[in-house]
Order: C-alpha cells, then sequence, then structure tokens
C-alpha cells in the first residue's frame, strides 16, 4: 500500500502519513486508525497510546457511561433499511475510535452487501471521513418520519448523485445504480464492522 493509499483511507494527508511512518512525529491521533487498516496491534506502532493510564476512561462519557452509539435497522425495501432514528444501545468506545466522537455502530440487514456486509454484523461508519471512490458507505435519508438508509460502495460521486455498487442485487435490481443526492442527502463512510459470532 502505497503512502498515498492509506492517507486516502485514514483520511489525512500523505505528508503526514510520511512524517509518522519516518518517526517525525512521535504521537498522532490517527495511530489506531493506522493500525486497523494495516490489521496490526496498536502497540506495535506505539506501546504508549494503548496504556491503562491513556485509556483509563476514554471509551466512555464523562458521567463514566459508555457513549458509542449502536442502531438498529429493520428491511425496508429492495436493498434499503430503516434505521432506528435514536440509538437502541451505548456500548464503550472501540479503543481506535477514541477521538472520533461522531463515529457510530449500526446493524446490517439484508443481503445486497454479502459477503462483505453480513445480517447481524454490527458496520463502524465514521461521518467526517472524506469522499473516496471505492469505500462503503452508509447512505441515509428521512422521509416521511422515518430514518432510511442503505450500505453501498461509492463508485463516484457528481453534483446531483451517487453512482454506487452492490455484491447481491435484490430481484429487479442493477449491480450498478444510482442514488439521487436531493433524496439521499448524507454519506457516511464505514471503516470496519464488528462480525457476528
Amino acid at each position: 500500500m502505497s503512502q498515498k493509499d492509506l492517507a486516502d483511507r485514514v483520511g489525512i494527508s500523505q505528508p503526514a502519513i510520511k512524517k509518522i511512518e519516518a518517526g517525525d512525529t512521535q504521537q498522532s491521533k490517527f495511530l489506531a486508525r493506522i493500525a486497523q487498516i494495516l490489521e496490526l496491534d496498536l502497540s506495535t506502532l506505539d506501546s504508549a497510546i494503548s496504556s491503562p493510564q491513556l485509556l483509563e476512561d476514554r471509551p466512555f462519557n464523562r458521567d463514566g457511561r459508555p457513549d458509542f452509539k449502536i442502531y438498529a435497522s429493520a428491511e425496508g425495501g429492495a436493498g434499503e433499511i430503516i434505521r432506528s432514528v435514536d440509538p437502541v444501545d451505548f456500548v464503550p468506545r472501540p479503543t481506535h475510535l477514541l477521538h472520533v466522537r461522531d463515529a457510530y455502530g449500526l446493524f446490517i440487514t439484508g443481503t445486497s452487501m454479502e459477503p462483505e456486509y453480513k445480517g447481524g454484523e454490527m458496520a463502524i461508519v465514521e461521518p467526517s471521513m472524506p469522499l473516496v471512490s471505492g469505500e462503503v458507505y452508509v447512505f441515509y435519508a428521512e422521509r416521511h418520519g422515518e430514518a432510511r438508509a442503505t450500505i453501498k460502495h461509492l463508485r463516484r460521486a457528481t453534483a446531483d448523485k451517487w453512482l454506487v455498487s452492490q455484491h447481491n442485487p435484490p430481484d429487479g435490481m442493477a449491480k450498478d445504480f444510482t442514488l439521487p443526492r436531493k433524496d439521499w442527502t448524507v454519506a457516511h463512510r464505514v471503516t470496519g464492522k464488528f462480525t457476528r459470532r
């Protein structure tokens, strides 16, 4: 993986990755994300970041309660889900998301993205990540009082539409299709998952 590829996936600049690799940057809030992408144990990048004193209360809010929001979903039509408007649970914040306050989890429903994302797994979503073609996103819309969502690969974006792909199109749908941005106003990047057991 090139420095540019890694930087794009992390959501930072290529020079920032170069400084981390060269040792010019000794500590970075992005180390946990880099470790996740490279499938490394975080302690191999920076043992201090995983030490108990740094993590003692960060997976929780200031009151000591878990603060990582988890949303439920239900089938909502061909390739769509109905997402709970409010979180259905709060869990301790995953270590790699300690500094990503707007991240959340979303339970997957349906088969349109199998085997990459299976029903019952929880997608890890980071809304503040930049738009990058080729990544998976949760596209979100509120219609008629319901929060609707769909999880798809973003091929590219134009001013008025998202060009997306899915692995297993529902009957009557194509693998590649478009979502109008006027209807699907939000695209949140999926950066990982918790697999079902």
